[in-house]
């Protein structure tokens, strides 16, 4: 199946211009970019990374590569909180293996930013 990645999710261009890995994603920008014009949100961003840091060190997987996360989305509510979103379908098996462990790991070493799932 072209276009599709392996959880049947198909690439989408929200009305920004950006292209999403998924319809629901591309739906989850259109919904921000409305809270971000009636000033509800600010600094809004998408793809940030993160990049995960133990002890000051960086962690890594045997074959070198650094280990992070990308939200889908990052922005700050009116009350100064700084949030980054993921869009996730509901059913569990699509979210991935390692998405309970690097959601963990996130939460963990970035306790000042709200993980949200949407």
């Amino acid at each position: 199946m072209r276009g599709a990645n392996k959880y049947g999710a198909r690439k989408s261009a929200c009305r920004h211009g950006h292209v999403h890995d998924s319809i629901r994603e591309s739906r989850r920008c259109n919904e921000l970019h409305l809270l971000l014009h009636a000033g509800e949100i600010t600094h809004l961003e998408t793809q940030v990374q993160y990049w995960f840091h133990i002890d000051g060190r960086p962690l890594v997987h045997l074959n070198g590569r650094r280990v992070g996360y990308k939200p889908d989305f990052r922005y700050r509510e009116r009350n100064g909180k700084l949030i980054v979103e993921d869009a996730k379908p509901p059913d569990a098996k699509a979210r991935g293996r390692d998405w309970p462990l690097r959601s963990a790991m996130f939460r963990a070493l970035y306790p000042d930013t709200e993980l949200r799932e949407v």
